[in-house]
Formats: structure tokens, sequence, C-alpha cells
């Protein structure tokens, strides 16, 4: 038994053929979009796994009112770069002077690992002990090895 194809049928097929091979490709290459990781006071001395171009969001308990404040003290800069000026977030009550957290975003910002370690101090007493410390291993791992988004 022969089958004819007219010249519609086999354009339709030319077509599809054409659209599955454009699909499969752009499928394969598709990834979440970077996403903001948060790591808080629980989380110290633990270790935190990223992809390239995340965010990691570090957010301690702080206040600033009795000159304390959180500065990163030890990273890797070509593995974790921080984003702008640590900023604070006031509690619900906003009672003045009351206890907040501390946020600073640091930028995964290319595959590899290192210790991020802050430390809590005064800034003007010099070669003083921190009053805390806060570190975390971080691992930075390719943005290709995003797993991909699921529909």
């Amino acid at each position: 038994m022969r089958f004819r194809f007219s010249f519609l049928t086999n354009v339709a097929l030319a077509f599809a053929l054409a659209a599955a091979t454009i699909a499969i490709p752009a499928r394969a290459f598709a990834q979440a979009p970077p996403r903001t990781v948060d790591v808080s006071d629980p989380q110290d001395g633990g270790m935190l796994s990223v992809f390239a171009g995340d965010t990691v969001r570090v957010e301690l308990r702080a206040t600033p009112s009795t000159g304390y404040s959180w500065q990163v003290v030890q990273v890797n800069k070509s593995v974790l770069v921080q984003r702008g000026n640590p900023t604070f977030k006031r509690a619900p009550e906003e009672v003045p002077g009351a206890e907040g957290h501390s946020v600073i975003d640091l930028l995964a910002a290319t595959p590899g690992s290192c210790v991020l370690q802050l430390a809590y101090s005064r800034p003007w007493e010099k070669g003083s002990a921190p009053a805390r410390t806060f570190s975390v291993d971080v691992t930075v791992r390719p943005a290709s090895e995003r797993p991909m988004p699921q529909f």
C-alpha cells in the first residue's frame, strides 16, 4: 500500500518538524530566574548553596542606637559581592531604640566557595572583640546547573 502525500501535507510536516527542532533546544536551556535566599541568626555556622546570579540576603538582629552595626569582615569578593550598604529593618512596633534587623545583600557573582563572616561591633572601638559574630560557608554553583522551572 502506498501513501500519497499532498503538497499541503508535506508543508505541514515540515513546519511541525522545524517547530519541534526549535522547541527542544529552547526548553533545554530554560532556567529558573535568580532568587533571593534569606539567611538569619539560626543559620550561624551553617552551610548555604546558591546559584550564580542569586542574591544572599543576610538579616541579623541589631540595635543601631547602641552604636553597634554588622559589617562583613571576611568574604571572597570574586564569589560574593556586597550590594550597597547595610540597611536597617525596624521591628513592627516601631519603638524608638528597639531591636530590629540589619540587612545586607550580596550577589552570588561567580561559582566557588567561601566563608562569609560578619562582626557586630562599634566602628570606633578599634582592636576590641566584636560583641557577636556570624558566619556561614557559601557555595555558589554555576547558573547553568540551576534546575529547570516546573510548569
